[in-house]
């Protein structure tokens, strides 16, 4: 039976140690955490045994890409992630250089940790495998090839392409991955030329890394490739007598980053949409009665001006939903996570909008269970934030004399809340895109509903934050159900996290 994988955990965070821990021993792994990089370091040094190291960018005593370089010196096999709020490029690029395989930006949900570990343990055991068939592979890559071996199948799981080229500028090995993004390689015959792919950027690439001369030497670059943008990084590959004896290809598809420009682009065109129309109703409602349009009526002037302080309020709110989400986005939202009582959160959530639920001849209800609940590692006011906004989009999309319940349950290693109504709901397309920023159901029953189409988006980035998941059940004519999950804090954990 093989061991388990161990990783460590360095992070100044309390939380997020402790959220990464729980996430990757839920997956089988060996974890141990570190609250500082000198902390860190000599527990990697001391242990001597880590396939994986986590390490936050910004910490006290020893900075993160410190750390990244130290770690890379004492185990060039080591995996290493940069798990940071300030990832830019020019950080991913230096962390690299001094060798980390890739970064993971703060917040991130649990797939969002779970997927670069496990591609770059599946990338470490390849390295590791590869350095194995040196000493038993032939004079030419081509044999290597047809070799039934294992590295075979970890190159066959890996999700980064691979194409392994010999010296005759022929294709003698491809991955799944790599058959996915060049169609063309996928009926290719082995061994075939490197040009049968008409990508000619690829083929200069690859010949550029067959004709170097010494090691180590990486030759990267961006290639499009079907409409994708793939940074395709080549290697020579060496025979002990220091003969050439091919190149190895590796694609990784950066599409999405390339695209994020284009999105910045539409977010910021969007939000002047969302801005333009409140202010311009605003405007029409006070010029108006400035202008005396229509003679002097006391009571339309007055409707008037509560439709515009209802824009106006709708424009604050879109304003310091922005605020917060760009907050997110640049890692300068600030939550303090400690034991809370979740409980006492939501129950406080009830009765704030316990007057608005009765003004609507709602009836709201709170179900919790009868045994002392163990505490969540949150911040009570961002779950409140969370709980508030749930219960108050219930209450609008609630018609008059209709029923919100919101159940509290605890189950294993996570607490339930869910908020419950029996409104208008919402078709498959709508629940598809519920947490999309500035995305409002347009039918005959919501159009009255006033808000800014940010409060689920919020609330999604909130929970996540947490290490927690939101999920929605809903139907047209039948109501919606939001339900969150956070972890809970064992009761003696608590303890030791409250100093007792």
């Amino acid at each position: 039976m093989s061991e388990p994988v161990r990783i460590l955990v360095v992070d100044d965070e309390l939380g997020m140690r402790e959220g990464c821990r729980r996430i990757l021993t839920d997956e089988g792994y060996e974890v141990e955490t570190a609250s500082d990089g000198l902390a860190g370091l000599e527990l990697f040094r001391e242990r001597r045994n880590f396939a994986a190291a986590l390490v936050d960018l910004k910490m006290p005593r020893l900075g993160g890409l410190e750390l990244v370089e130290k770690l890379h010196e004492l185990d060039p096999d080591a995996l290493i992630l940069v798990i940071t709020a300030y990832a830019t490029i020019d950080t991913a690029v230096e962390a690299t250089k001094r060798g980390a395989y890739g970064y993971i930006p703060k917040p991130f949900t649990p797939d969002e940790l779970l997927l670069p570990v496990r591609n770059g343990l599946e990338h470490r055991a390849l390295v590791i495998e590869a350095k194995r068939l040196r000493a038993e592979r032939e004079s030419r890559l081509l044999e290597v090839a047809f070799e039934r071996s294992k590295c075979n199948t970890v190159i066959n799981c890996m999700t980064d392409g691979v194409l392994v080229v010999n010296r005759d500028n022929q294709i003698v090995l491809r991955n799944a991955a790599a058959a996915r993004m060049l169609p063309e390689c996928a009926a290719l015959p082995l061994p075939s030329p490197l040009d049968a792919l008409a990508c000619p950027p690829l083929a200069a690439l690859v010949g550029e890394a067959l004709r170097a001369t010494t090691l180590p030497l990486i030759v990267s670059r961006e290639i499009v490739i079907h409409k994708c943008t793939y940074m395709v990084n080549a290697s020579p590959v060496f025979e002990a007598s220091r003969e050439t004896l091919g190149a190895v290809a590796v694609l990784r598809d950066i599409t999405a980053l390339k695209k994020l420009e284009v999105a910045k682009s539409m977010f910021v065109s969007m939000v002047a949409h969302e801005l333009k129309s409140p202010l311009a109703a605003i405007e029409g409602y006070l010029n108006v009665i400035l202008g005396g349009v229509g003679g002097s009526d006391p009571q339309r002037d007055r409707r008037m001006l509560e439709r515009a302080l209802l824009r106006a309020q709708a424009l604050r709110t879109l304003v310091s939903d922005l605020l917060s989400l760009t907050a997110m986005e640049t890692g300068d939202f600030v939550i303090k996570r400690a034991p809370a009582d979740l409980r006492a959160v939501v129950a406080r959530a009830v009765e704030s909008l316990r007057e608005k639920a009765e003004a609507k001849h709602i009836a709201l209800t709170l179900r919790e269970g009868h045994d002392a609940p163990d505490p969540v590692l949150a911040d009570p006011e961002a779950l409140f934030s969370v709980f508030s906004n749930l219960i108050d989009n219930a209450i609008k999309y609630t018609p008059d004399g209709g029923h919100v319940e919101v159940a509290i349950e605890h189950n294993g290693m996570y607490a339930k809340v869910s908020v419950k109504d029996d409104g208008v709901g919402m078709t498959p397309e709508e629940k598809e895109r519920a947490f999309d920023e500035f995305f409002r159901a347009k039918n005959p029953l919501t159009a009255q509903v006033p808000g800014t189409g940010l409060g689920l988006t919020l609330v999604k980035r909130l929970v996540e934050v947490h290490q927690g998941r939101i999920t929605v059940d809903t139907a047209p004519g039948q109501g919606s159900t939001f339900t969150v999950r956070l972890p809970i804090v064992k009761q003696d954990e608590a303890r030791l996290e409250c100093g007792l």
